[in-house]
């Protein structure tokens, strides 16, 4: 049971840095007003987020830059599925004019720091 807290607070720590990267791009290069708009971000990153990380826990990825690591496909595969429904929302919700493209610079962004914290 204690190896719950570690895991808990890994995908807490990974959704608030993801937040945190996301939304500021999102306004700053994308346009994203207001707060409904910016909720539609965050809440997608709440809807995407935690399903990648323990997919990453599961596969024991530890953010290696090896891509002889057996499980850059899994997370590859993951992220652009995250990417895709992240897109799919912010197209729905009409939150930028270019949501696929906001999807895509936003995912690679908080990937990217994601590698620098890890």
């Amino acid at each position: 049971m204690g190896e719950a807290y570690p895991t808990v607070a890994l995908l807490a720590f990974a959704l608030v840095s993801t937040v945190a990267v996301e939304l500021p791009l999102a306004f700053a290069f994308f346009g994203v007003r207001g707060w409904r708009a910016l909720a539609v971000v965050a809440l997608s990153q709440v809807a995407t987020n935690p399903a990648v990380e323990l997919l990453c826990i599961s596969v024991h990825w530890r953010a290696s830059l090896s891509l002889s690591d057996p499980a850059w496909p899994i997370l590859l595969a993951a992220e652009l599925v995250a990417t895709g429904v992240e897109a799919l929302l912010y197209r729905t919700a009409s939150v930028t004019s270019h949501p696929w493209l906001m999807s895509c610079t936003l995912n690679l962004a908080s990937f990217a720091v994601g590698l620098l914290l890890a």
